[in-house]
């Protein structure tokens, strides 16, 4: 069974390869096109993925599109996209398809429009909404981390009939996007091919750019209230009464435990830890090893230990808490970042 199907498919492949070589061009049509981003509506963490409002445009010529402009009466014809691909169907002329290939959900046309003139010179427009996968996202340096973001425009033609050319003039990005928690840094353009729908080599145009985040978000919304948690914990050790640093202690801890469910809404939830999880949780087990700790020095006071407790409390208050918290923050920017 499984070989015959395996067969069927050989003998598909064949008779559509056999098909495009005898109905291919006899050097592919260039297309020169172009993406330019105008909007970032949305960058989706959890589910890795992000929305834009893209314009797309290609340029190429039909010597079939040729008329004449006295007899028409312009110089110029245009018809919608979905009109014009009608019309090139009933007329046998060839005409590029292009796709999104790391589309995620149905993409919708705001504008798409297909002009030629009466050299036989094609444009044609669009304006589009679309949500694009992004697989290739890694969030482990959170918050500091820098992404590359793809817009992969797939010819659904061939690479026998059609080949991108680049509009560099005309792909980038827009001025004003309207994503406020990403500054995009790099746009370049990429040409190379893919597999196409058809099964067949197709070629393909990318949009590429990188971006991180506006920090001071973070500084502000985290990394400040965090260090001033820490900071209480460590001028709690200057307290000489052991019971009021316990109480002052699990106050922080209580804390600690609000704080982390307060800036959990912000953090992408993953199957892996990010540089923000670690630190947090690093933080948190600090906050706890406080309250043990000062519960340690309490109950060595109450057995007539007070000298030994003292003595163990001046390390740990003027250099042992400071270097370990500063060990710990190195520690996880040298897994991280190193």
């Amino acid at each position: 069974m499984f070989a015959c199907a395996a067969s069927a498919q050989n003998e598909a492949t064949f008779s559509l390869e056999s098909l495009s070589e005898t109905v291919k061009p006899e050097t592919p049509i260039p297309v020169r096109a172009g993406l330019y981003v105008t909007q970032i509506t949305d960058v989706n963490q959890k589910e890795e993925n992000f929305t834009i409002v893209v314009d797309v445009r290609y340029e190429w010529s039909e010597p079939k599109l040729t008329f004449d402009a006295e007899e028409v009466g312009a110089a110029i014809r245009s018809l919608s996209t979905s009109d014009f691909v009608s019309f090139a169907r009933e007329s046998s002329i060839p005409s590029p398809v292009g796709t999104f290939q790391n589309l995620q959900r149905r993409s919708f046309d705001k504008l798409s429009s297909v002009f030629w003139s009466s050299e036989g010179n094609v444009i044609h427009v669009a304006e589009t909404v679309a949500t694009l996968q992004a697989p290739d996202f890694d969030f482990r340096q959170y918050p500091f981390d820098t992404q590359t973001f793809y817009v992969r425009l797939l010819m659904a033609n061939p690479k026998s009939f059609f080949v991108f050319e680049d509009l560099p003039e005309y792909s980038g990005m827009g001025s004003t996007l309207g994503e406020e928690e990403w500054i995009v840094r790099d746009v370049w353009t990429e040409i190379d091919t893919s597999r196409g729908v058809t099964g067949l080599e197709s070629s393909r145009l990318s949009l590429v750019f990188t971006a991180d985040r506006h920090l001071i978000y973070y500084w502000t919304r985290i990394f400040v209230p965090l260090l001033l948690l820490v900071t209480v914990s460590w001028a709690n050790l200057f307290l000489e009464e052991y019971r009021r640093r316990i109480d002052i202690a699990g106050a922080n801890l209580l804390a600690f435990i609000a704080f982390n469910f307060a800036v959990s809404g912000d953090l992408p939830r993953l199957g892996y830890v990010t540089f923000l999880d670690a630190l947090m949780l690093a933080m948190f087990a600090s906050a706890a090893v406080t309250v043990a700790y000062n519960v340690m020095l309490r109950r060595m006071a109450v057995e007539h230990h007070e000298e030994r407790a003292k003595r163990i409390d001046w390390h740990v208050t003027y250099w042992g808490f400071p270097a370990i918290h500063i060990l710990i923050v190195l520690t996880l920017w040298r897994s991280f970042f190193g």
